[in-house]
């Protein structure tokens, strides 16, 4: 009785396992910080959300840019760039750092609980850990992945509902309200809303409950598009994404925007294999509309790479409840071996000790990435020697950059020629610039023309900067590895 009762008194500082791989997850993100800033669109966020925060409103009118000035803009992710703009504000990038990785440990430890739910511990780790393994290799700082906790949430609570044959979940609206304000990326939640709205139509047993599950389904679509409009954008911020992928340019001059190289995404080909092997493995049977869903995932994730991230954290959710009864019965054979049976332990709900326990070493894990000043002036986003020679040579008027350096040209108070508001610029003013970057000289001299560019930094190495090598009437004021300076020689 003794010894139980110690065993007891232990186990209540034992953590389970969502808040092992969550914090896990953020160890990973911050073992690689600055990759974390490898996105130049990161000091595009913090500039638009210290605007925000030192007007008090949100812009209606571009006041970054000088070739759109004044132009209609909406910034839809205006709830993640105040949120950078406060982390970095009061820490630092080391503040930028932390906060991205704890959301990302936040996604993941959601993404393990909901599958421990439906799956045996160890199953559910592994798919958990999958899961993460797609989102790491484009884990940046920027909303989309202050989104992601929200939407673990919107979809593992919708699919667990659906899975227990219940009602629509009407407690989520408000993570609905949050996510339409950090990231366009909740058009998903309202479609994966509809999606299994007519899975329960098409799952009920005669016209009676057919219709039941239609009116309730349908109310609760037609609340998540009204609490999607409960932004500071309205109907502006849910037609953005519309607007994003019928730009032609977009999708052909982004990497993310592009499709899958395999080759250069391993974790997306281990990924596919191991759905394949996991299949015949276990020969469970999905219902066809979560065979439709999950084909649906891979196609988005091999069309656009950006959309691995939904792959990861959304399809494992969307199968669990139809392979976790055949995954139980094979893993029962080894249920009394100590590694299942150390599993099964920390499958069990965390007591409140564990969570303070796990909490605090969480804090502790971010210490060094707080107290450590990181120097960016060497990244390959960050062109800071150039910009500081384009000062001391009294470079002034309207300056041509390229796409990359537009963020931290904005970060430092220039107006820029383009940066990453692509949906700002739109698609013939960016087939434009896509044309002057990959070297067309006759492009780049219309657009120097044009908008009376009076010098330029762009990207050392790049076609561009042979464009630009290539016109008599333009010279190198400044060279390093990260950028080269040009200034029209009258």
């Amino acid at each position: 009785m003794v010894a139980g009762r110690a065993a007891a008194g232990w186990r209540v500082w034992l953590p389970s396992w969502p808040w092992i791989i969550g914090v896990l997850a953020m160890l990973r993100a911050l073992a690689s910080p600055l990759a974390l800033l490898h996105d130049p669109d990161t000091y595009l966020h913090i500039a638009a959300g210290r605007w925000m925060l030192a007007h008090g409103a949100l812009p209606t009118a571009d006041p970054f840019s000088f070739t759109m000035a004044g132009a209609h803009w909406a910034p839809s992710e205006w709830l993640g760039e105040i949120a950078l703009a406060l982390a970095y504000d009061a820490l630092d990038w080391g503040g930028v750092i932390v906060l991205t990785a704890a959301c990302f440990g936040l996604a993941v430890g959601f993404l393990c609980w909901f599958l421990s739910r439906r799956l045996e511990p160890l199953p559910a780790v592994i798919a958990a850990l999958a899961g993460a393994a797609l989102v790491l290799p484009h884990l940046l700082a920027r909303p989309l992945v202050l989104a992601l906790p929200a939407m673990v949430l919107w979809c593992g609570g919708m699919l667990a509902a659906r899975d227990d044959d219940r009602g629509p979940p009407w407690p989520l609206l408000p993570v609905m309200v949050l996510w339409g304000n950090l990231h366009g990326s909740f058009l998903f939640g309202i479609a994966l809303a509809g999606f299994l709205g007519g899975e329960a139509f098409l799952a009920a047993n005669g016209r009676s409950a057919r219709w039941v599950e239609a009116r309730r389904w349908g109310a609760f679509v037609l609340a998540t598009v009204v609490a999607s409009l409960i932004n500071a954008n309205g109907v502006t911020a849910l037609m953005q994404p519309f607007r994003l992928i019928a730009m032609p340019a977009l999708q052909a001059g982004f990497d993310e925007w592009r499709p899958a190289d395999l080759a250069q995404f391993p974790a997306l080909e281990a990924w596919l294999l191991g759905a394949v092997a996991l299949g015949f493995l276990t020969r469970a049977k999905l219902p066809w509309t979560r065979l439709v869903l999950l084909l649906g995932l891979i196609h988005m994730a091999l069309a656009h790479v950006r959309h691995a991230d939904l792959l990861g954290l959304v399809a494992p959710l969307a199968i669990a409840g139809a392979l976790g009864p055949r995954l139980a019965e094979l893993t029962a054979i080894a249920a009394n071996s100590p590694l299942m049976r150390g599993a099964t332990i920390l499958a069990r709900p965390s007591a409140l000790p564990a969570r303070l326990l796990i909490s605090a070493l969480a804090g502790v894990i971010c210490l060094p990435t707080i107290l450590h000043r990181i120097d960016r002036s060497g990244d390959a986003v960050t062109p800071h020697a150039a910009l500081e020679a384009a000062r001391r040579l009294n470079l002034t008027g309207s300056v041509f950059n390229s796409e990359t350096f537009g963020g931290y040209l904005i970060f430092s108070g220039f107006p820029t020629f383009i940066d990453g508001r692509i949906e700002l610029y739109g698609n013939a003013f960016l087939a434009a610039y896509l044309a002057a970057e990959r070297g067309d000289a006759q492009t780049l001299t219309d657009l120097l023309d044009r908008h009376h560019i009076a010098w330029a930094l762009v990207q050392t190495g790049t076609p561009l900067a042979g464009a630009f090598d290539r016109l008599h009437d333009w010279r190198q004021a400044y060279a390093d590895k990260q950028a080269v300076v040009y200034r029209h020689r009258d």
